[in-house]
């Protein structure tokens, strides 16, 4: 097995079968990053999710004072970029590396094809991006509730 074939399988963490990894690894790049480079900006169109493989990376917001404020850290094994598989396909905050960084980067457009076609997988995978969505909400609620006291 390739490389990115072994880190499609462990960090997708949904079961998978060999031919949809297959399919899916033939779309998909690993991607290295230093400490305070940015993986993506506020409102730029989403066209890779991504896995993380190594490093850390801040998910930002920025705050109407123009200062920026994370919102979680993504480390190994965690999603990036979610929006790249929901419609409008356009980043709500900013990805900066904490560290030296790896990343998984997936075609979104093309993963969500093989949603469609392997309907169980697509299940799985969409559950997890459900989790991340959850778990950014809850820390956004934090935040507004530590400020409006």
């Amino acid at each position: 097995m390739s490389r990115i074939k072994d880190l499609l399988a462990e960090h997708l963490n949904v079961d998978v079968s060999q031919e949809t990894l297959e399919k899916i690894e033939q779309f998909s790049e690993l991607k290295n990053f230093s400490a305070n480079d940015i993986v993506y900006r506020e409102h730029e169109n989403s066209k890779h999710f991504y896995l993380v493989v190594s490093g850390q990376v801040d998910v930002q917001y920025l705050m109407k004072n123009g200062r920026r404020k994370t919102m979680d850290t993504c480390l190994k094994g965690d999603q990036l970029l979610w929006s790249a598989l929901v419609e409008p396909h356009e980043s709500n905050s900013i990805g900066i590396c904490r560290a030296e960084t790896e990343l998984l980067s997936i075609d979104g457009e093309k993963l969500l094809e093989i949603c469609q076609k392997d309907t169980a997988f697509g299940f799985h995978l969409m559950s997890r991006v459900a989790s991340v969505i959850r778990r950014r909400l809850q820390a956004t609620r934090k935040l507004l509730t530590f400020y409006n006291t």
